[in-house]
């Protein structure tokens, strides 16, 4: 798993992630929400509380929700790659979950949902979302080759698009 860092600035961070087939640990946050935009591949994203399983394609959104355990994986045969941009609005914040055992174990018997979407919540970011983007259009991120930067500046426009301007709502589950 590469991770690439690049942006974060205003309450807005950005960064990219190329899977191979290591995941993302299990992680969760307690004041912002994980936005990605899957823009190679297919990414699987693992719910164990909620026991949810998604595959996400290429060009889809996904959004998880403060507080929700989670991880990212490659959903793609092994040996192919798979990569998404991941948008974070509001203060940082992270929490690694060291015992991961029985989190895996809660997914057993979950049936993977493909083609998985949902409504994205961007708050009233939308304006800074695009200027953003206009920003790496004209100015690459020097961690980023050619290509990637076309894929954030994609998933940033996508963001903007489908984003409905309010914040995430309080609920028990996803879908």
């Amino acid at each position: 798993m590469e991770m690439k860092e690049f942006y974060y600035e205003d309450g807005i961070r950005v960064s990219l992630f190329n899977l191979d087939h290591e995941a993302v640990s299990f992680h969760f946050h307690q004041s912002v929400s994980d936005m990605i935009y899957c823009s190679k591949g297919s990414i699987n994203i693992e719910l164990p509380e909620l026991k949810q399983l998604y595959n996400v394609e290429h060009g889809n959104v996904f959004q998880i929700p403060p507080n929700v355990k989670h991880r990212f994986a490659n959903g793609e045969d092994k040996g192919k790659p798979s990569q998404y941009v991941l948008l974070q609005i509001g203060i940082f914040d992270i929490e690694f979950m060291k015992n991961t055992r029985d989190l895996k174990n809660m997914l057993n018997d979950i049936k993977l949902e493909s083609n998985a979407s949902t409504p994205i919540y961007i708050e009233s970011r939308k304006k800074d979302i695009l200027a953003l983007a206009d920003k790496f259009a004209c100015h690459k991120p020097e961690v980023l080759t050619t290509q990637e930067n076309l894929d954030v500046i994609t998933a940033l426009r996508r963001f903007a698009e489908v984003g409905i301007e309010t914040s995430y709502p309080i609920c028990d589950e996803i879908a």
